[in-house]
C-alpha cells in the first residue's frame, strides 16, 4: 500500500472511531459512558441486579450497543491507560452479558465453558473471557491490579465497582479497588499466635501467584501498600508470616 493510501486509510479509521463515540475531543462524553451508566444504575455494594436489567429493555439495548462499540474499537491507536481501561471494562461487560444470556442461574459455573467460549467480539477480534484476561490484560499489559478489577460474576470475586474505568481514572481507581479488596474479610484476614501471623488470602493469590511476585515474601510486599494501617502493623511486628488460602464462593453476585 502506498503512503498516500495508508494516510487516507488511517484518516478514515479515525473518522469512523470518532463517529461511533470512542474519541471525544471536548471531553464531555467518555468512551465508556454507557457502561458507566449501567454500573451506576444496577450495581450496589458489588452485587448486580441482573433481573432489573433484563426487565428494562432500553438499558439492555444500551448495554448491547456498548458491546457493539467495543467490537469496533481500534485498540492499536489507544494509549496504554486507554487499553487497560478498555480491556477491564470489556471483561466485566461481557461477563454481565453472559449472565444475562443465561439468567436465572445460581453460578457462572452452571454455564458450559464460560471462560473459554469465543463468544465476544472486541477490538475487531473474536475472543473468549480467558483471552481477555490472560492475553490482553496479564500478558500484554502486565498489570497485577487487574485481579481486583475484573469480576467473574461470583461472590468470591472482587466486588464489581460501580464506575467504568477510563484513561483519566485508571490508576487511582485500580488503587481504590485494591484497597477495598483488602478491607473485606472474605478476601483477607489475619490470625496471630505469638510472633507468628497467618494471612488468609483470596484464592486469586494462589491461582495467579506469579503475577504478584516470585515467592511469598514478594507477594506480601506487594499487598502491604493496600492494607489498612493496623494490618500493616501486624505484619511489621511479626517474626514469621504464613499464607493460607480461603475457599472460593462461586455463587452468583446477584442483588
Amino acid at each position: 500500500m502506498s503512503k498516500r493510501k495508508k494516510f487516507y486509510a488511517l484518516q478514515m479509521m479515525i473518522l469512523l472511531i470518532m463517529c461511533s463515540g470512542k474519541l471525544f475531543a471536548n471531553g464531555d462524553v467518555t468512551p465508556h459512558a454507557e457502561w458507566d451508566f449501567i454500573l451506576k444504575k444496577y450495581v450496589h455494594e458489588g452485587k448486580v441486579d441482573y433481573n432489573k436489567i433484563i426487565s428494562t429493555p432500553a438499558d439492555l439495548k444500551r448495554l448491547n450497543d456498548y458491546l457493539t462499540t467495543l467490537g469496533n474499537t481500534e485498540v492499536s491507536i489507544l494509549t496504554r491507560d486507554e487499553r487497560l481501561a478498555f480491556w477491564i471494562n470489556a471483561y466485566n461487560a461481557f461477563t454481565v452479558k453472559l449472565i444475562l444470556n443465561h439468567y436465572p442461574l445460581k453460578s457462572i459455573k452452571d454455564i458450559r465453558d464460560p471462560w473459554k467460549q469465543k463468544l465476544w467480539y472486541a477490538a475487531n477480534e473474536r475472543l473468549s473471557l480467558d483471552d481477555i484476561e490472560h492475553i490482553k490484560l496479564r500478558k500484554e499489559l502486565g498489570e497485577p491490579r487487574i485481579h481486583f478489577a475484573i469480576v467473574c460474576a461470583s461472590i468470591g470475586c472482587p466486588a464489581l465497582y460501580p464506575e467504568a474505568y477510563e484513561k483519566n481514572n485508571i490508576d487511582p481507581l485500580l488503587n481504590r479497588v485494591a484497597r477495598l479488596f483488602f478491607t473485606e474479610h472474605r478476601n483477607f484476614h489475619f490470625e496471630t499466635s505469638g510472633k507468628t501471623a497467618t494471612i488468609y488470602l483470596n484464592r486469586i493469590f494462589k491461582w495467579f501467584k506469579s503475577d504478584f511476585g516470585k515467592d511469598d515474601k514478594q507477594m506480601i510486599e506487594f499487598i502491604i501498600p493496600y492494607l489498612q494501617k493496623q494490618d500493616r502493623d501486624i505484619i511489621n511486628v511479626s517474626d514469621a508470616v504464613k499464607i493460607k488460602y480461603l475457599d472460593y464462593d462461586w455463587s452468583l453476585n446477584s442483588k
